[in-house]
């Protein structure tokens, strides 16, 4: 029982000039999960530098370039979001090289549902069924590797000792 929200984001400028016209604005449509998030906290809250970002479902990878700097405004049927669009150009050791525009997102909500009202697309295995599948995979070779990793790297740096494990530690462990 959870809601997926999505937005559909359309940017209104190109390297920082206006498009010419709202056919334009219309191309540039993107869908994805829209995060808004305070990059640097300021001395009051909400007075800090916000960034939005428009990311995949994983979470991870960005759809469109990141507005730095983003300021937030509710108008009629969705959200505009201004900021500085920060187009990366490369990395080096010790700088990444990026391009900086004016940009402005105009968002709406994109509501895709998964609730109890509706039905449910994934097949679900019964519990019997599930206790098999949980058994197969302890028994299986993949179950072995990973015990056999977890069990290589042991948790402790020094060889224990019960003579120092008493509270007579030189300090070390």
């Amino acid at each position: 029982m959870s809601n997926l929200i999505l937005y559909e984001v359309f940017r209104t400028r190109f390297e920082g000039g206006k498009l010419p016209s709202a056919e334009a604005v219309r191309h540039t449509r993107a869908v994805g999960d829209l995060v808004y998030i305070e990059r640097v906290p300021g001395p009051k809250p909400g007075r800090g530098v916000w960034a939005a970002m428009l990311l995949r479902g994983d979470r991870e990878t960005y759809i469109i370039p990141v507005l730095d700097r983003a300021h937030l405004r509710q108008i009629d049927g969705g959200i505009l979001i201004s900021g500085i669009e920060v187009v990366p150009r490369g990395r080096g050791m010790k700088n990444i090289r990026s391009d900086n525009y004016p940009q402005t997102w105009w968002c709406r909500p994109v509501a895709i549902s998964n609730s109890g009202f509706e039905p449910d697309d994934l097949p679900r295995p019964s519990p019997a069924e599930s206790r098999r599948q949980a058994m197969e995979f302890e028994h299986s070779a993949e179950a072995e590797r990973i015990a056999e990793v977890i069990n290589r790297r042991p948790m402790r740096r020094v060889p224990y000792d019960p003579a120092t494990a008493a509270g007579n530690s030189p300090g070390y462990f």
